[in-house]
């Protein structure tokens, strides 16, 4: 879990740069221990860095939903030739099988 910290003034005395007056502790794990990386940033890089990481999960978010609804117009098309396969008494056995197929691909 990443964690911000204001630097009080008294760590900041004799700093080449007391602008960078935010601490982010950032967790690395390896292979036997956790190790914590220290960032020190400016309160403007704070924002930059929210702002690009809102934009980053934003764009997440909307790919996530463009591949759930083709998902959707996929099944709802399989469901529908599976239907009318079965409903013409005569079923189709290469399209049933492209249909449990599919449906076997995203299960």
């Amino acid at each position: 879990m990443l964690t911000l910290r204001l630097l009080p003034e008294e760590e900041l005395a004799g700093v080449a740069d007391p602008e960078r007056c935010v601490e982010l502790a950032v967790p690395r794990s390896t292979a036997d221990r956790i190790a914590v990386r220290t960032l020190r940033l400016t309160p403007a890089d704070l924002v930059r860095l929210r702002t690009a990481t809102d934009l980053a999960l934003a764009d997440i978010r909307n790919q996530v939903m463009r591949a759930e609804a083709a998902w959707r117009q996929r099944l709802g098309k399989w469901h529908a030739e599976g239907r009318a396969a079965v409903e013409a008494n005569e079923p189709d056995t290469a399209l049933l099988s492209r249909v449990l197929e599919g449906l076997r691909a995203f299960v």
